[in-house]
């Protein structure tokens, strides 16, 4: 038994061997073998023999040899000292890409250069109350048609947007996908912005595809920046819409920013090639940040330590005909009077007479100043409809409306609880009209990606209508929206 302890001290703690000797023991001792040992004959006395289970401990010795030295013929690693037997894992390729949150969920690759893709889904959701109380139940436009005023009281998913964005190939060669879903507009579920990018430097990024036409700071800075729960009722008059188009989008300098674009015409969002007539809209805006970086939207919300100056303005310009079937397109229907009657509606400018063609000339100013905690922002519009043809060669007098807002931020709490007050109007040759508001924003997690907002604003013979605005044309009352907009 010594010499068995012995065995198994060289040798180590070796599983496979005690495990042998176990079955060999158990083998000798099963009744066949003790039935083989009764059968023997008897050795006489005085004969030397071994204990009665020296066999067996010659035959475990021979077992434990015999283990020894397929051990040894293993190969390395796979048969350890310690008795452990070691699987070592297969040796992987390391995965193209890794997911990571960054303003959206983003797949983002270990290697651009080898392999150039990434890409990031981000959801936009817009959710607003909407109360408002009229001052009259009717208005009468410039055609002398009766327009109904409606009190509101409603919930509704004003803006939705579910994007998509990121590069492939290239880093330099971008792609851009949003798909719109609301509860207001007359398609539930459509793309409103698609386009695809070729960055050139800093100097220059090209897109080609679905964008929007610039014209004006406020409808060029995206809703989710808004000071108040949406755009003012004087961006909503004089702006212009989307298009599919290719423009530009650069900086000249540190300081200096610009976008210039060229499109299918004024507002052709939902238009087909046979709606359209043959005229491009052109559009440009500049701005200059003279002191630093003036950041987005119109709320200091970064808190800048040092005044941040931001001037800038734009020019428009376009031609509106009607199509072959002489319907006038949607680009021409965002077009209206400073009561709010369409420029194209019947009789809206001549008895019997109906607008088919005219030229759009808009130019804007904008000035914002942000400190602090503190902003103020404001921009001045100035249009002229010229060249105006009626129905029968009929020529019409030249339009000109102008029209202003301005805007003034604090908040009270840094970067959280910010208080503001607005007001913009709209006036020309068929009347002015205007609003007052007041409210608060409420920035969920000191950040803009969760804001809640209340605003109570009083309208005065409304000129804008939009959908998802909440103006209406020819309205006078008071209007009440809350919302969270949610962006991640």
């Amino acid at each position: 038994m010594r010499r068995k302890h012995g065995h198994f001290a060289n040798r180590g703690r070796r599983w496979p061997s005690v495990l042998l000797a176990l079955v060999a023991l158990w083998t000798y001792a099963s009744p066949a073998q003790s039935q083989q040992v009764a059968l023997t004959p008897p050795v006489p006395a005085g004969d030397a023999v071994d204990p009665p289970l020296s066999d067996a401990m010659r035959r475990i010795e021979q077992l434990e040899q015999t283990v020894f030295e397929l051990q040894q013929r293993q190969p390395t690693g796979m048969i350890e000292e310690d008795a452990s037997i070691c699987f070592e894992a297969p040796v992987t390729e390391h995965p193209s890409h890794y997911p990571i949150y960054d303003t959206g969920w983003t797949l983002r690759p270990y290697d651009a250069e080898k392999t150039p893709f990434e890409l990031t889904i981000g959801l936009h959701n817009q959710f607003r109350y909407t109360g408002f109380s009229r001052d009259e139940a009717s208005d009468v436009d410039a055609a002398g048609n009766v327009r109904s005023i409606p009190n509101r009281n409603d919930f509704d998913v004003n803006r939705g947007r579910l994007v998509f964005s990121g590069y492939a190939l290239d880093k330099d060669l971008g792609f851009y996908a949003n798909i719109d879903y609301s509860t207001v507009a007359s398609n539930s579920i459509q793309p409103l912005l698609t386009w695809i990018s070729f960055r050139q430097s800093d100097a220059l990024t090209l897109y080609m595809g679905l964008g929007k036409v610039p014209g004006t700071w406020e409808w060029q800075q995206t809703s989710r920046y808004t000071l108040g729960a949406d755009r003012t009722l004087a961006t909503t008059f004089f702006r212009p819409s989307i298009s599919a188009g290719v423009w530009g989008i650069g900086k000249l300098a540190d300081t200096l920013s610009y976008t210039v674009y060229v499109g299918n015409g004024l507002n052709t969002l939902s238009l087909q090639s046979s709606d359209l007539d043959t005229n491009f809209v052109y559009s440009a805006l500049a701005s200059w940040e003279p002191l630093g970086d003036f950041g987005v939207g119109f709320s200091d919300q970064e808190h800048h330590q040092d005044l941040a100056i931001r001037i800038g303005h734009g020019l428009t310009q376009t031609r509106n005909d009607s199509t072959s079937s002489d319907q006038s397109g949607a680009e021409q229907t965002v077009v209206r009077l400073s009561d709010g009657t369409r420029l194209v509606e019947p009789n809206a400018l001549a008895s019997g007479v109906t607008v088919n063609a005219f030229d759009v000339w808009l130019y804007t100013v904008h000035l914002g100043l942000k400190k602090q905690g503190y902003s103020f922002s404001s921009e001045v519009f100035m249009r002229w409809l010229r060249n105006i043809e009626g129905t029968g060669g009929t020529q019409l007098e030249s339009l000109f409306d102008n029209g202003f807002y301005v805007q003034g931020g604090a908040f009270m709490i840094p970067k959280k609880l910010e208080l503001f007050a607005r007001g913009s109007a709209v006036t020309g040759n068929f009347g002015t009209g205007s609003e007052v508001a007041a409210g608060l924003n409420w920035h969920l997690f000191e950040q803009r990606s969760a804001r809640l907002t209340l605003d109570l604003t009083d309208i005065r013979d409304s000129p804008a209508e939009q959908s998802r605005t909440g103006y209406v044309a020819g309205e006078s009352g008071t209007l009440v929206r809350m919302q969270l907009w949610t962006f991640f």
